[in-house]
């Protein structure tokens, strides 16, 4: 797979994911994508287009285990200054399903606070 082959179509839901990661704070949020969309992308015969993306202060914490996909989806939303601040002191989980199904979870870790 190349590099940034992805990147266009999460430039293009960056604006609706945006607002489902402010959701994701009280409660999952789901998105489903056009498959047709994906497969433009990529028509390769059966494309697995899932991944799972843990999000930690900002940083990737499986960046091994992503594919291209998911590193893309990274890179825009690091590239997003009102994403990258929200990213910065939360824990979040990105699924993408085979069924194109993006799903996002967001969680404020308890901070330890100095006595």
């Amino acid at each position: 797979m190349s590099e940034g082959k992805f990147l266009s179509l999460w430039t293009k839901y960056l604006p609706a994911i945006r607002i489902l990661l402010k959701k994701a704070i009280s409660e999952k949020q789901q998105i489903t994508l056009s498959k047709m969309e994906l497969q433009s992308i990529d028509n390769r015969k059966n494309v697995n287009f899932s991944f799972d993306l843990e999000i930690s202060n900002g940083k990737v914490e499986n960046s091994m285990l992503v594919p291209q996909m998911g590193k893309d989806l990274f890179s825009v939303l690091n590239g997003d200054s009102v994403v990258r601040s929200f990213m910065l002191d939360k824990k979040i989980n990105i699924h993408m399903t085979r069924a194109s199904l993006l799903t996002f979870e967001c969680s404020i870790p308890a901070s330890v606070t100095p006595s």
